[in-house]
């Protein structure tokens, strides 16, 4: 009778604007967006700090991920860490990489065609010397997966590769000619993703895996 299908209509519209809620969340209102604004005097210092951290992809048990429904601007570049962040198979953890003052920097790249762009994320750096461990290191890298961790001058940590796109290395090492000149291994890491180089907040495992 009619109180059915006055039911069945109160119904159908709740469907209808549910399914249209649903769109404009993950569709038209996809992006969380922010003011662009900068402080009088707010510091932006530039470049790298000299101390980063890289392991393997097969060293990971967990590598965290962009957040699947971010809420704020932030979470659209950071990886959720509030469950896990990087964890390690037993006996495993990241390892340090010195870099040279004023040699490293973080570089993202927008690549592709329109509709159809992303990014390449590129950090470049230089490691003093050519002790047997940086050699060996140089060899390890070549064709291996790997996860790079860097912080900017003001702490903010960016993660090169993930586990869907590893970091790959291009390692060149050089003794130099003259005296003076620079010797050491100039690394160029990179890997690609949709977002810049994501922001990583979470710990940096230091001690071996138990």
């Amino acid at each position: 009778g009619l109180p059915m299908l006055t039911t069945f209509i109160a119904v159908a519209f709740i469907y209808v604007l549910l399914s249209f809620s649903s769109f404009a969340i993950k569709g038209v209102a996809f992006f969380n967006w922010a003011d662009l604004s900068h402080d009088d005097g707010e510091e932006n210092m530039g470049g790298l700090q000299v101390n980063a951290f890289y392991a393997p992809v097969s060293h990971f048990v967990n590598i965290p991920t962009l957040y699947e429904n971010p809420a704020t601007a932030a979470e659209e570049v950071t990886l959720d860490s509030s469950v896990n962040g990087f964890t390690f198979d037993v006996g495993k953890m990241f390892l340090k990489l010195y870099l040279t003052l004023e040699t490293g920097e973080i570089i993202d790249e927008p690549q592709g065609e329109l509709d159809g762009q992303s990014f390449k994320h590129i950090a470049n750096c230089f490691y003093p010397g050519s002790k047997a461990e940086a050699l060996s290191f140089m060899k390890a890298v070549n064709n291996s997966n790997m996860i790079f961790v860097f912080s900017e001058a003001n702490g903010q940590m960016r993660t090169i590769g993930s586990e869907a796109f590893p970091a790959r290395v291009k390692a060149s090492a050089t003794t130099g000619k003259a005296i003076a000149d620079r010797k050491g291994i100039s690394l160029e890491i990179f890997s690609y993703g949709y977002t810049p180089a994501p922001i990583y907040d979470g710990p940096i495992p230091l001690t071996p895996a138990i």
